[in-house]
């Protein structure tokens, strides 16, 4: 547990609520992509292998709705996804999460790749003491690849 909310490892229960939230996130941070590009089936393709954790808010049961999720893919310490529900932005969960992240870092330095038109996740991780390492090109444009300059995440 992490303050106000309830961080463990997704479980197959979540998956459907984790696939709704992966879509509407996604739509949400992405206005830029034409509506229906993100799929249900992105969230399993774009997590296959990698640990997924899930936060809920403290105040209900387990079996409640996501509110968000990371993914860390482990080999390389690399957090592949940090979504909110857009309807939960801005009240710590994604702090939360991120928090939750360090020990599957393990002796890796933490990095991620962040689209540069996604400026609210740029600063989100900015004011958490992640830095631009490199910019880059990929599938779904220009992106920044940032590394946590400490070892606390």
């Amino acid at each position: 547990m992490t303050g106000r909310y309830v961080i463990r490892e997704h479980q197959a229960v979540d998956l459907q609520a984790l696939r709704k939230l992966f879509v509407e996130s996604r739509d949400a941070a992405f206005p830029w992509v034409s509506a229906g590009r993100h799929q249900e089936v992105d969230f399993d393709v774009t997590t296959a292998g990698e640990v997924v954790l899930v936060g809920f808010a403290s105040n209900v049961e387990v079996k409640a709705v996501p509110l968000g999720f990371a993914s860390i893919w482990e080999p390389d310490g690399f957090l592949h996804n940090l979504f909110v529900h857009p309807s939960a932005q801005r009240r710590g969960v994604g702090s939360a999460l991120l928090a939750a992240c360090a020990p599957y870092f393990g002796h890796h330095t933490p990095t991620l790749k962040c689209l540069r038109a996604n400026e609210s996740a740029t600063r989100f991780y900015l004011t958490r003491g992640w830095r631009l390492q490199s910019e880059g090109e990929g599938p779904e444009g220009p992106f920044l690849l940032m590394r946590k300059i400490a070892t606390d995440v």
